[in-house]
């Protein structure tokens, strides 16, 4: 793995100074406030489709998290199109799906840790024929329940929700969801549909993050130049949304 893509996607690490951290520290504490009963401490990253940014926004609330002195562990459950061995250089092999499928797995190589301290990634593994499946064996939960002891945070980052179930399987396991749509690309039907479908699994949707803002038009350009990575968090949906 190259480091430019590595610095290109966990910006919240590399430069901690910049607008685009200060949002994910935002949303951090939006995610505090709205956590702070009951020990809640799991939260899924997931969207309407792919390429929306889920699984950037998912690292970076990871960095930002284990910055603050959070134990943090970042588990990819994109196991079709997992990204975050990439963004963290770590190897993709003895991931979840390899967890998840085998129940002899020897866990050595399974929390693999990051440059950044406090934060452990479970990475997706092999890809699978079976990753819905796989998703809602008792294997995962138990695996969720087991760390939620051990970790002062767990972020999963999950599938986008329109293409397949993955996701809506994970829902009810979690304490919050956040979903990611993309400036000017994601539909407003579509946020209401991937909404919908969420809190009639069960899943508690803590709001949506906008990603993709042009910092040109959206107010921070005095701050920075993060054109099409600007990220801000808004708490809940609205029906005046546009696409």
């Amino acid at each position: 793995m190259e480091n430019n893509e590595y610095k290109n996607n966990v910006i919240s690490f590399l430069n901690p100074k910049s607008i685009v951290s200060e949002s994910f520290r935002a949303l951090r504490t939006n995610l505090e406030f709205s956590m702070s009963q009951d020990n809640k401490k799991v939260i899924l990253f997931t969207s309407s489709h792919v390429s929306e940014g889920k699984s950037s926004c998912a690292a970076n609330l990871a960095a930002v998290f284990a910055m603050q002195g959070k134990k943090t562990l970042l588990i990819d459950a994109d196991m079709r199109r997992g990204v975050q061995h990439k963004n963290f250089g770590v190897e993709k092999q003895n991931g979840l799906s390899n967890f998840l499928s085998n129940v002899g797995f020897k866990t050595q190589g399974f929390f693999k840790p990051t440059d950044i301290s406090n934060l452990v990634v479970i990475t997706c593994g092999t890809t699978p024929p079976n990753p819905a499946e796989l998703l809602s064996s008792h294997r995962f939960k138990k695996l969720l329940e087991d760390y939620k002891s051990f970790y002062d945070i767990i972020i999963i980052d999950g599938a986008p929700v329109l293409p397949v179930t993955d996701s809506v399987i994970v829902a009810p396991l979690v304490d919050k969801i956040v979903i990611v749509a993309a400036y000017g690309e994601t539909h407003k039907d579509e946020l209401k549909l991937v909404k919908t479908t969420l809190e009639n699994s069960g899943g508690d949707i803590a709001g949506l993050v906008l990603n993709k803002v042009d910092s040109r038009t959206s107010g921070y350009s005095k701050y920075g130049k993060y054109r099409k990575y600007n990220s801000n968090y808004y708490a809940y949906y609205s029906n005046e949304e546009k696409k």
